[in-house]
């Protein structure tokens, strides 16, 4: 049961009698933070008609079944067949980039897949807070757990362990360390392997048990902690065939308070899509093996967003997975702490979600603008279905964030320069003893043409289809009021189109137009020529001389 914000102790007695059954706080966050409680019915009790007793309370946001989700099956098995320490001699082929000194790097093709050695010579993730919520993770050494060998320069911020209900979010399972290392695990540390955003933060957040299952109670739970405490990303390597009412909303809320959330597809080998994956407040994410071609487990729908390397085994054994530190019970009970290859949309998962994280170190962390980013430099295939909008690129998706970042500052900067200038024209002026006053109200139509289409797409989001229009608009609105008598009027409406003529080619160049990338540079291309040629029309227009016949 979802409550309203400030509900308390009395609120849960009420509904108790109301609906003549227990009901506790999901966790020791629950009563003042995420407002989640559990409702444990009597027997033979109609757990529909409770339910509609539930949902029309005005104290409720939403309840539902408490629903159990779990790591794709293929993945539990992979687990237990692992491969341990062993290499497979498979090597990258050269790039001439700079490539960390992990001695077992050479294997992870998958990194090479989407050029991670070209995407960390601008970014390598910090200042990202990416929350794994999974089996929890090998974070450090103690009662409950070893930290994992190759995670020792690894950065962590706390998290929780929702099974067990402590500050202690430990690993008992394998799956949330390996999803971890492919987003985090220290690099360049001359052990094991490397991770995607190394620099990047993990918090570890534990919904899943050792078993590998896990409430959407506590899923829905983890997920509002996450977007609460800091995080910048969500990654869910988990997954379910129904939908659940909690954990949809905990997935808007997430996104609405600013986090990107990324999840696993599903490992069904047919379409359809399971959730959360399939939340529209989600982005779903399918598997391809080294031949880039979709894995044969993996799920794939009309909810799939992008694909990225999650491992294919049929075609390549052991070296065809993903390889990660994780730590593993050994048959004789003892903890495995090596390396393992594995695969899954779990491993496809954390891919996108690392490369989100070196987005976000350059300063767009909007989860619109992070999906649109990931979208648009993805490397396009053939069936949307199964690829989304293409294979994940990290080079070419880091590459355009800082372009997008630089050419908002630039945008900036520039406006401020322009007003300067114009300080000093007036200053000069009046030096001069000259009644020429600083042209103020020029350069703040200059300005407006240049900032506007900025201020349209981070008000609607940077894959709004509005962005089209809210880009032209002031292109119509000047052909309107065009027949201005006065000269200063018409100078001014020259000079904001020109700033707006300006701002759309800088961006068609620059390819960090906000747009979705449903948008292809074909249809885009024609929408552009149109826009600038009636802008310069429009601008020389303004300023020519007028007749008055």
């Amino acid at each position: 049961v979802l409550l309203k914000p400030g509900s308390d102790d009395s609120v849960l007695t009420d509904l108790a009698q109301k609906t003549g059954s227990t009901l506790m706080w999901n966790s020791e966050f629950s009563k003042n933070e995420t407002e989640i409680a559990d409702l444990n019915m009597p027997p033979g009790a109609d757990s529909g008609k409770i339910l509609d007793t539930l949902r029309s309370d005005p104290r409720v946001v939403t309840a539902d079944r408490v629903h159990f989700l779990k790591e794709p099956e293929e993945e539990a098995n992979d687990i237990s067949r692992a491969s341990r320490d062993t290499e497979t001699g498979k090597d990258q082929p050269e790039s001439g980039k700079w490539k960390p000194n992990d001695p077992r790097y050479n294997e992870q093709w998958n990194f090479a897949m989407v050029k991670a050695e070209e995407a960390w010579e601008v970014s390598k993730g910090n200042g990202a807070i990416v929350a794994v919520i999974d089996t929890g993770v090998a974070f450090q050494n103690n009662r409950k757990g070893p930290l994992a060998r190759d995670f020792t320069g690894t950065k962590f911020v706390p998290g929780y362990d929702f099974v067990n209900h402590d500050a202690l979010p430990n690993d008992d399972q394998g799956h949330g360390t390996h999803v971890s290392g492919t987003i985090a695990e220290t690099t360049n540390n001359a052990e094991g392997v490397a991770g995607l955003a190394f620099e990047a933060k993990i918090m570890p957040l534990k919904v899943l048990s050792a078993t590998g299952s896990g409430r959407t109670t506590d899923i829905a739970e983890a997920i509002r902690w996450a977007a609460d405490h800091g995080a910048n990303i969500i990654n869910m390597s988990l997954g379910g065939p129904l939908p659940d009412k909690l954990m949809a909303e905990a997935c808007e809320y997430a996104k609405n308070k600013g986090v990107t959330i990324f999840c696993a597809a599903g490992n069904s080998g047919r379409e359809g899509v399971g959730y959360p994956a399939a939340y529209k407040d989600c982005i779903a994410v399918s598997s391809v093996g080294p031949s880039g071609n979709l894995s044969y487990f993996s799920s794939w729908g009309k909810q799939v967003a992008i694909a990225a390397p999650g491992g294919d085994k049929q075609a390549g054994g052991d070296a065809g997975g993903i390889l990660q530190n994780t730590v593993l019970k050994g048959d004789n009970g003892n903890i495995d702490n090596g390396y393992y290859s594995f695969q899954g949309t779990s491993m496809a998962s954390p891919h996108v979600a690392a490369v989100a994280a070196l987005i976000v170190s350059q300063g767009v962390k909007s989860p619109d603008d992070v999906k649109a980013i990931l979208q648009k430099s993805a490397v396009k295939k053939s069936d949307a279905k199964q690829y989304g909008a293409g294979l994940l690129n990290a080079a070419a998706a880091v590459k355009m964030a800082a372009a997008t970042q630089g050419d908002r500052w630039f945008r900036f900067w520039g406006v401020v320069a322009l007003f300067g200038g114009a300080w000093w024209i007036g200053k000069v002026q009046k030096a001069k003893n000259r009644l020429a006053k600083a042209p103020y109200w020029e350069t703040a139509a200059l300005s407006f043409g240049l900032l506007f289409p900025d201020w349209i797409s981070n008000f609607l989001g940077q894959t709004s289809a509005f962005n089209l229009i809210g880009h032209s608009i002031l292109v119509p609105g000047a052909l309107l009021i065009l027949g201005a008598s006065e000269k200063k009027e018409r100078s001014m409406i020259g000079l904001m189109t020109l700033g707006l003529t300006l701002h759309i080619g800088w961006e068609f160049l620059r390819n960090t137009a906000p747009f979705g990338a449903e948008i292809s540079f074909l249809q885009l291309l024609p929408w552009v020529c149109v826009n600038m040629i009636v802008g310069l029309g429009i601008m020389v227009s303004s300023f020519s001389p007028r007749r008055t016949d």
